[in-house]
């Protein structure tokens, strides 16, 4: 690793251990660097004080401070089906890009303990112990992603799947009219949101989760208006097999 990012890994964890003392900056077999022990806290719930402590282990990457940290559980409290990666064993903190646009607010190890696995494991708690999430339920995969754009953008479904395209083809005109059909221009409307989200992920990974949301509607019979929510790349792709299926069956009625 950077040696330059182990000197501000060094320096991040100052704060780190004045807050929760029990973590430690360690090296794994792999020669790459994480923080592990055990985060301790305590928080009302419905007039219900939580107090609770977890073990967790928090991966540093290569490019700190410029991506988050990911994390896992590793006291076997939280079972493998409360929001987790398999096979990984890393903790679902929310749609990956808002992951990453909570995170670039402060760069830091203790902005992400506090921030985002606290509120992680307090949930957890709430559940184990009331039976309910403080925050609601989340869907999984492409359900879930859908339901946070549909929320971060305020839009339906069909406006939701159209700015997602804008960021998957990287290409959004601002002085165009805005896809939701407000009525305005784009950098009057949803432009602003746009361009919050955009430098936290890149086109081809708005692209894979643009993917997996049309699939998923497709599967759920949704009908769509496929040119106008396709990523740019995926419709090419479609016009091109379209064509060839075409072609063969043309081939084929030649030789009846």
């Amino acid at each position: 690793m950077d040696h330059g990012v182990i000197a501000i890994l060094i320096e991040q964890m100052e704060q780190v251990q004045a807050e929760h003392p029990g973590l430690e900056l360690l090296c794994d077999i792999d020669g790459m660097l994480c923080v592990r022990g055990p985060v301790g806290f305590t928080m009302d719930y419905d007039g219900h004080v939580i107090d609770d402590t977890y073990e967790i282990e928090i991966f540093v990457p290569e490019d700190f401070p410029e991506s988050p940290p990911t994390v896992k559980e590793t006291g076997g409290k939280i079972p493998e089906d409360f929001h987790q990666f398999q096979p990984s064993g890393t903790l679902c903190l929310g749609a990956p890009v808002e992951v990453r646009r909570r995170f670039a607010k402060h760069r830091s190890l203790i902005g992400f303990i506090n921030d985002q696995i606290i509120p992680y494991l307090y949930s957890y708690s709430c559940f184990r112990e009331h039976g309910m999430l403080p925050h609601g339920e989340l869907d999984h995969g492409a359900a879930g992603l859908l339901h946070y754009y549909m929320e971060y953008f305020g839009t339906d479904l069909l406006a939701t799947l159209k700015l997602l395209k804008c960021l998957a083809d990287n290409f959004a005109p601002p002085l165009g009219p805005c896809p939701c059909e407000s009525g305005r221009q784009l950098d009057e409307c949803h432009g602003p949101k746009l361009d919050e989200l955009r430098p936290h992920y890149q086109p081809k990974l708005f692209e894979n989760e643009l993917r997996q949301m049309i699939k998923a509607a497709r599967a759920a019979d949704i009908d769509l208006p496929n040119r106008e929510v396709m990523p740019k790349r995926m419709w090419k792709r479609q016009q091109s097999r379209l064509r060839k299926q075409a072609m063969a069956e043309k081939q084929k009625g030649k030789k009846r």
